[in-house]
C-alpha cells in the first residue's frame, strides 16, 4: 500500500514537473519566433531607409524616368533644333528638340531633353501643366542657345518657339514665345517662369539675341567669367534665323589659333559676314553681297563686288579680332543707265580710290599697296559650306 501510494506520488510529481516544463518550453519557443521575425523586419526597416532606398523606391524611380523618355520619340525629333553641344558642368550632351504629338492632344507643346551618354540626363519642364497650352497650337523651334547669361559658370539654355491662337479672332496668327532655364551645379535646368514672362511682355520682337540684350547678357564679361570662344561661337550659329544663311565656313584671316566664321547668306541682299573673336567676346563684320576675298593669316579682307556697272572693293584689317575698314574703292559707269563704251566695245569706267578720281592702272596699285591681290583666296558661295550642325561640330573639335 505504501508502496502503491508513493509509486502514486512519483508519478504526480513527474506530471506536474512534465507539464511545468512543456509551459515553460512552449512559451519560449511560442516568443522566440515572434522575437526574430520582428527584429529582422526592424533592423531592414532601418537599414533601408538610413542607408538605401526603401524597397522598390529605385525600380519605381527608374520605371518613371523611362515611362518619361520613353515618349521622347525618335519620329518627332526636330533635327535641325537638336544639337552636340558642351554644358557646364555635365560636359558633352545631346540636347533634344522634340515636335508635339498632336495626334493625342492638339494643344501639346513641343518637348525638350538634354541626353547624357545616351540616356536622358533631364526633361525640360514647359510652361503649362502637362504641357499642353491653354489656346494654343505650336508651330515650330525658332531658336536655340545655351549661354551664361547670369554669368555663374553653368550653362543656361534659351528656347524660342513660335505658336499661334487655336481659336477666336486671332486664330493663325504666329507669335513667339522665349523660355529661360536656369542652369545649376547639379546639371539641372530650372525653368524660371517669372523671368521668361517679363521677357515676352517687354520685347516686340522675340530673337535670342534680343532676350540676351533684355537680360543684360549681350555685355562684355569680366575676364574670369568668359566662356570660351568655342561655346561663343556655337551660341552665335545657334541664334541665328533659321534659312536666313545658306552656309558656313571656318577662315584664319589673322595669325592666331582662333579662326573666324564666314557666313553666307541665302541671298545677295543679305549678303556675307564675318564672325570673329576678341577681347573676350564675338564681334561680327557685315559685307556688301557675298563675295569676298582675304589673306589667310594676313590679317586682310576685301570684300569686292557690286552690279550693273557699279563695283567697289572695301579693304578691312584685323586688329584684336575685330575687322576695321582701312581703305575703299570705288569704279563703275558714270551713268549707269546710258554706259558709254570704248572702241573694243568695253565700258568706260571712271576709278576713284579713298575718294580721289585716277585711272584704271592707278586705282590697282593703290589697292595693292594695301592689299597684296596675289597673295589673295577668294570665297564665293559657289564653293562647299557646312550647314550650322556641321560648323558646330567642327568648332568643337578645334583644341
Amino acid at each position: 500500500m505504501k508502496n502503491s501510494i508513493r509509486i502514486s506520488a512519483v508519478w504526480m510529481l513527474c506530471i506536474l514537473l512534465a507539464g511545468f516544463t512543456a509551459g515553460c518550453g512552449g512559451k519560449k519557443a511560442d516568443a522566440e519566433p515572434d522575437k526574430q521575425v520582428s527584429g529582422t523586419e526592424g533592423q531592414n526597416s532601418v537599414s533601408d531607409s538610413n542607408d538605401k532606398k526603401a524597397p522598390g523606391m529605385e525600380e519605381h524611380q527608374k520605371d518613371k524616368k523611362d515611362e518619361t523618355s520613353g515618349t521622347l520619340s525618335d519620329e518627332r525629333l526636330i533635327k535641325d533644333q537638336t544639337f552636340e553641344v558642351e554644358l557646364k558642368p555635365l560636359g558633352e550632351v545631346t540636347f533634344s528638340s522634340y515636335a508635339p504629338d498632336t495626334a493625342k492632344e492638339p494643344l501639346a507643346d513641343a518637348e525638350f531633353a538634354v541626353l547624357k551618354d545616351g540616356k536622358v540626363s533631364s526633361i525640360l519642364d514647359g510652361p503649362f501643366p502637362d504641357n499642353i497650352r491653354a489656346n494654343e497650337i505650336f508651330e515650330a523651334v525658332e531658336a536655340v542657345s545655351f549661354p551664361d547669361y547670369n554669368s555663374d559658370g553653368y550653362n543656361d539654355i534659351i528656347i524660342i518657339c513660335s505658336y499661334s491662337p487655336a481659336s477666336g479672332p486671332e486664330a493663325g496668327s504666329g507669335y513667339r514665345e522665349a523660355r529661360i532655364y536656369q542652369g545649376g551645379a547639379q546639371g539641372t535646368f530650372t525653368y524660371e517662369k517669372g523671368l521668361s514672362d517679363d521677357t515676352n511682355s517687354a520685347l516686340a520682337d522675340i530673337t535670342v539675341k534680343s532676350v540676351l540684350g533684355f537680360l543684360g547678357a549681350d555685355r562684355p564679361l569680366p575676364a574670369d567669367a568668359q566662356s570660351s570662344w568655342q561655346q561663343q561661337y556655337v551660341d552665335y550659329v545657334q541664334a541665328q534665323e533659321p534659312g536666313m544663311w545658306e552656309g558656313y565656313r571656318l577662315l584664319y584671316i589673322d595669325d592666331d589659333d582662333i579662326p573666324e566664321i564666314a557666313a553666307f547668306g541665302s541671298s545677295e541682299a543679305i549678303g556675307s559676314k564675318i564672325i570673329s573673336f576678341g577681347d573676350g567676346k564675338v564681334h561680327e563684320t557685315q559685307l556688301s553681297r557675298l563675295n569676298f576675298s582675304y589673306i589667310e593669316r594676313g590679317g586682310l579682307l576685301c570684300n569686292s563686288d557690286g552690279n550693273m556697272d557699279s563695283y567697289y572693293d572695301v579693304v578691312y584689317q584685323m586688329e584684336n579680332g575685330e575687322l576695321k575698314q582701312i581703305a575703299a574703292g570705288y569704279y563703275g559707269a558714270e551713268d549707269n543707265s546710258n554706259v558709254r563704251l570704248d572702241q573694243n566695245g568695253d565700258p568706260i569706267y571712271q576709278y576713284k580710290w579713298e575718294g580721289k578720281l585716277m585711272s584704271q592702272e592707278d586705282y590697282e596699285k593703290a589697292l595693292n599697296a594695301v592689299y597684296d591681290t596675289s597673295r589673295v583666296k577668294k570665297e564665293s558661295l559657289v564653293k562647299e559650306f557646312y550647314s550650322a550642325e556641321e560648323i558646330i561640330e567642327e568648332i568643337s573639335k578645334i583644341d
